[in-house]
């Protein structure tokens, strides 16, 4: 397990904890995978299919996380694997922009990678209208009405992932992809997946797998 030193990303120091070789089993996880059936869940913004996490392994990641000082308690409220399959043709306005996955401040999000370039990893972002870079209750309504002034301004997005190339919004860090890398950072901050077009697959083998997890820090 090799740790890197802590990086604080843009103006509110959005701190980013990055894991190499984070899992003693790694080709483990991924037959894991391998035996599972994928499928989209219901109301879930995320552009592809999941499935259940192997047994144990939120015990380990909970594990990872208190020891390398990301959390204190670290229960795993949610962990699954995560295949990015979908066209950037077929997205929802909402998914062609960075996003958070909740208001609350106090959970964790992780990103283990267990797939290999040329798959893409996850950048970070400040939404310029209003200088954002983490979203809790007390932004959320100007969040909104940020959101609704870009629409006025510049159109709904192109269809296509987020990136440098989205209008009221500038890249502040990036995590990149590699195998077996385990990464964590703030729920709350404004993210996306790095998911070019060329590496979308539904295939556990050769797709952008993940396990992709919440926990209360």
């Amino acid at each position: 397990m090799i740790l890197h030193p802590v990086r604080a990303m843009g103006h509110e120091a959005v701190p980013l904890h990055v894991i190499d070789d984070a899992h003693p089993q790694p080709e483990a996880l991924q037959e894991a995978a391998a035996a599972q059936r994928f499928a989209r869940a219901a109301a879930d913004y995320y552009p592809g299919l999941r499935a259940p996490a192997p047994v144990g392994y939120a015990v380990w990641l909970a594990e990872a996380a208190r020891a390398i000082g990301a959390a204190t308690t670290s229960t795993v409220l949610r962990t699954t694997f995560a295949i990015a399959t979908d066209a950037p043709a077929a997205l929802a306005p909402i998914q062609r922009i960075p996003h958070f996955d909740t208001v609350d401040p106090t959970l964790l999000a992780a990103v283990h990678y267990l797939c290999a370039p040329p798959h893409g990893g996850t950048s970070f972002y400040r939404h310029r209208g209003t200088g954002y870079e983490r979203i809790d209750p007390s932004r959320a309504a100007a969040w909104r009405q940020g959101l609704t002034r870009d629409r006025q301004r510049h159109g709904l997005p192109e269809p296509q992932y987020p990136g440098d190339h989205t209008a009221g919004f500038e890249r502040i860090g990036q995590a990149d992809l590699r195998f077996n890398r385990l990464i964590f950072y703030p729920a709350n901050c404004l993210h996306a997946g790095d998911l070019a077009a060329a590496a979308l697959g539904a295939d556990a083998a050769h797709g952008r797998l993940t396990l992709t997890s919440l926990l209360q820090a």
